[in-house]
């Protein structure tokens, strides 16, 4: 059975001064019926510019030069507009990270999801209403008929991003992009989205992919994971896998600089030494290796994507031989 969404070899480029800038280099991977594959990765790694590529939401100065987009076997970056709009809001959709943003301030929120609605399905203005009403209590928002009468500045940033979640299923999508869902939230709200999120992916069975800088929040609501660092996949793996024995040095690094609930008490937690590479798309080599504490001259020469283990994929010459040394510290 062929994935629900297969993205092969993405690589967008933005413009800046006429000369293109490589953003993210030959991005791929699949996302399964029913499955919540996460994205992890710091800031700037190129997470949330791949999401939007996908929906074809990329700014004026960015492009997708190489690679495709396929949606139930149908590639959406050779569809017109027209033809996307068909799928967008329908078929798939986006939980954006900046709800505030995204939510129009001088409409309320049933305005914004009735409108949703009436477009996609068709739906009257009563029909419609009754059915945000619905979804809102759907999303365990809190008296959800006076819910509709406000403004999004009268909501908290959980109610907010629950309204968001709304929109984003009021069509019973196949797909939702949710892109740091959480982000600007607190912990405890924090943990009923991601739980809201598991809860509505078994309900709707919908896939689910979860674009986070937070490694944290995948270990129980993710089934598979991917790494991204410098605009590349450097690991890929089943969820449980990834966090037993990591095989890339990033990944362990990540895993470092996160708190466990069986850690020891004199336990210290470990930050990553340096920054992204602000012109990442020039280096021949591996683009963790100027922050990698076993780096050598290798590193300094292309690093190819290779299968490890069944179903774990990894960018390191090391990773094979290191993998069980570094989940262990």
């Amino acid at each position: 059975m062929a994935p629900l969404l297969q993205v092969e070899n993405l690589e967008i480029v933005f413009m800046e001064d006429k000369t293109p800038t490589v953003v993210t280099d030959q991005v791929s991977f699949t996302v399964e019926q029913g499955e919540i594959l996460s994205i992890v990765g710091e800031s700037g790694c190129g997470k949330s510019v791949t999401a939007l590529s996908i929906l074809g939401l990329l700014p004026p100065n960015a492009k997708v030069n190489k690679g495709s987009v396929l949606f139930e076997g149908n590639d959406l970056l050779k569809m017109t507009e027209k033809e996307l709009d068909q799928i967008r809001g329908n078929e798939l959709t986006m939980v954006f990270q900046d709800v505030m943003n995204s939510l129009n301030p001088v409409f309320t929120i049933g305005n914004q999801l009735v409108e949703t609605i009436r477009i996609h399905m068709g739906y009257d203005k009563k029909k419609a209403k009754a059915y945000a009403q619905e979804l809102l209590d759907k999303v365990g928002m809190p008296d959800p008929k006076a819910v509709l009468a406000k403004f999004p500045h009268m909501l908290s940033g959980g109610m907010r991003q629950r309204a968001m979640i709304a929109m984003a299923l009021a069509c019973r999508p196949k797909l939702i992009i949710a892109d740091e869902p959480t982000t600007a939230l607190d912990v405890t709200i924090q943990l009923q989205i991601m739980k809201l999120l598991a809860q509505l992916r078994e309900e709707f069975q919908m896939s689910i992919v979860l674009i986070t800088h937070d490694i944290g929040v995948v270990a129980e609501l993710a089934d598979r994971v991917i790494v991204m660092y410098a605009g590349q996949c450097v690991e890929e793996a089943p969820v449980h896998q990834l966090f037993d024995r990591p095989s890339h040095p990033y990944t362990q690094a990540l895993l470092k600089s996160v708190p466990g609930i069986y850690d020891e008490k004199n336990r210290k937690l470990e930050s990553i030494p340096g920054t992204v590479p602000e012109k990442y798309h020039t280096m021949e080599g591996c683009r963790f290796a100027d922050r990698c504490p076993y780096a050598t001259d290798l590193c300094r020469n292309k690093q190819v994507y290779r299968e490890v283990k069944p179903g774990h994929f990894v960018r390191c010459h090391l990773g094979k031989v290191r993998g069980e040394e570094l989940s262990n510290g």
